[in-house]
């Protein structure tokens, strides 16, 4: 009787775990993990449960710009023009990451962060987990190799497949 009773504690707690885990984003679980466990580098591709074949670390929010050069790369965007996540008070200021799987936008997320909890959190002031890009910068890494250094609070692409500079000049 007792170790029927452990086996159901036992599996409610696994259930609980499983349930809790599957609802976070990929950069929701890179954070706890670097929380638990200090890692010095992550993948980001152990943190999908989808298939990607690019992800696209974009500095600044996802807008019009953004979108033309996807398209110009034949990347289908339309994931990213009917969007299922609901934006934050500030996410208009976020960077965001795209993931693409055979040239469709098949995932997108912000870096957590907590500026929706701060009326008057400057850009970017309380971001949890970020990219370490330049103002208009894109890296695009690939799911085969999407290793990043974790620095203080911010994963950088050890080898990104490609980077765009001053993006948000060249695309107004």
């Amino acid at each position: 009787m007792q170790n029927n009773k452990k086996i159901i504690l036992l599996l409610m707690f696994i259930s609980i775990v499983a349930l809790t885990s599957c609802n976070k984003t990929p950069l929701e679980k890179v954070l706890n993990d670097i929380k638990e466990n200090n890692p010095k580098t992550i993948t980001l591709s152990d943190y999908t449960n989808f298939k990607w074949d690019e992800v696209w670390l974009i500095s600044g929010s996802i807008g019009g710009r953004y979108i033309i050069l996807m398209r110009e790369q034949n990347i289908d965007v339309k994931k990213i023009e009917d969007p299922k996540i609901k934006y934050g008070m500030s996410q208009e200021f976020s960077n965001t990451v795209v993931y693409v799987y055979n040239n469709k936008v098949v995932y997108y997320e912000f870096p957590p962060d907590a500026r929706d909890y701060m009326a008057l959190a400057s850009e970017g002031a309380l971001a949890l987990l970020d990219f370490k890009l330049e103002r208009g910068q894109i890296i695009v890494v690939s799911s085969n190799n999407s290793v990043c250094e974790v620095k203080d609070g911010d994963l950088v692409p050890i080898k990104p497949i490609k980077i765009y500079e001053n993006m948000d000049e060249k695309l107004k």
